[in-house]
């Protein structure tokens, strides 16, 4: 799972920070333009000044580095600041019909000249230093990196955080998996050490009939504790795939609630169920005994006494399991119905109210769990749409 977090860190990662990149590069990018557009337009707001006020006053002190060139008889006269040296002569001869930008270098710095033909083979050159738009150029590169880099840690960060999340629930159902299997191979361990043991003590010498009677009746309940066991399994199997389709048809809910509640004979428990008036409700009969027989049994485990009691309740029929045993752990009741859950430690793999919760929905119903107020115990109320309700 931590493999596959780092997996799906780094693919969103690397999505998140080209998305991201692509409007960084493109705002980096108009920007250096701007730079540079910025500085050919001040070579060319300077070239602008020179020609007016030259051509009217013949000046010769501007404050920045300007010449006129005559490419035809080689000579260059500055009109304005000295002390740069370039090649105004060739740029003259070499310029066209229309303006052009040249670069040079002079003592380790750079340089931009803005060439304008005139006539005659002259021209007018003034040049500007580049160390400033140079500058402005490294810092923006510099930030675009930082940025970059920045981009790239925050995806990582929120990479590693939408795997979290979305790994959450498969981490969660790989515990819930791992602590089922540990209590379904406990499970599952005692009912076949209880077999193993008394088909052993059995055969181990000759017995009486009594006592394989004895022994073969512990081999079977382990072997129905088993195959309980198994069938819970298959049947939360089939839920989960969809093979369990219910057949809808009238059922007498209150009846069903009866014949299960005679079903049920606890050694140690008493079961019963209130008579009421009819109940009809639109449901699978036989999802539904499984159902309540699922609920029932796993309140005798807990109590002495359990009741079943069936009514009307708006447009829905309801069945209340009640018992007086301990009552649920209030920490467990919002979970009580997931499955892998137990109520207490003597509830079983914990798929049996599972089962119950996917019957009751699979009808169109609802069930609920609580705890006896004040007296102590628990009441499970299943709820199913009645007869055209």
């Amino acid at each position: 799972m931590r493999t596959l977090r780092v997996r799906i860190a780094l693919l969103f990662a690397i999505v998140a920070a080209l998305l991201a990149m692509g409007p960084l590069v493109l705002w980096s990018s108009g920007r250096a333009d701007s730079i540079r557009t910025d500085f050919e337009v001040g070579l060319i707001e300077d070239m602008e000044e020179l020609q007016r006020t030259w051509i009217s006053d013949n000046r010769y002190d501007y404050e920045f580095p300007a010449w006129i060139v005559n490419s035809n008889d080689g000579w260059a006269e500055p009109l304005g600041q000295l002390g740069l040296e370039p090649p105004l002569v060739t740029w003259a001869r070499d310029v066209g019909e229309f303006p052009e930008f040249r670069s040079y270098s002079q003592d380790n710095e750079g340089y931009e000249g803005y060439v304008n033909p005139l006539s005659n083979g002259q021209s007018f050159v003034v040049v500007h230093w580049v160390g400033d738009r140079d500058a402005d150029l490294s810092a923006l590169t510099r930030r675009t990196w930082l940025s970059g880099l920045g981009i790239v840690a925050v995806s990582l960060g929120l990479g590693w955080l939408v795997a979290g999340l979305a790994l959450g629930p498969t981490r969660r159902l790989l515990d819930d998996q791992q602590g089922f299997l540990a209590d379904a191979a406990h499970e599952m361990r005692t009912p076949l050490a209880v077999i193993t043991a008394s088909s052993s003590q059995a055969l181990n010498r000759e017995r009486s009939s009594e006592e394989y009677v004895r022994s073969l009746s512990e081999i079977r309940s382990a072997a129905e504790r088993a195959s309980t066991g198994v069938n819970e399994l298959l049947d939360l199997v089939r839920f989960d795939s969809g093979q369990a389709i219910p057949r809808l048809a009238p059922l007498r809910l209150d009846l069903l609630a009866e014949e299960v509640a005679a079903s049920i004979r606890p050694e140690e428990s008493t079961v019963s169920a209130e008579p009421s008036a009819p109940v009809v409700v639109n449901a699978d009969m036989a999802l539904v005994r499984q159902a309540l027989d699922n609920i029932v049994r796993n309140a005798v485990r807990r109590a002495d006494n359990v009741e079943l009691t069936s009514r009307v309740d708006g447009r829905m029929g309801v069945v209340e399991v009640a018992d007086d045993g301990p009552g649920f752990d209030p920490d467990l009741l919002p979970r009580l119905f997931d499955r892998y859950q137990r109520g207490d430690r003597r509830g079983e793999v914990g798929i049996g109210l599972a089962i119950v919760k996917a019957i009751v929905e699979a009808n169109g119903g609802d069930v609920k769990a609580a705890n006896r107020e004040p007296a102590p115990g628990a009441v499970v109320t299943v709820s199913i749409p009645l007869v055209g309700g």
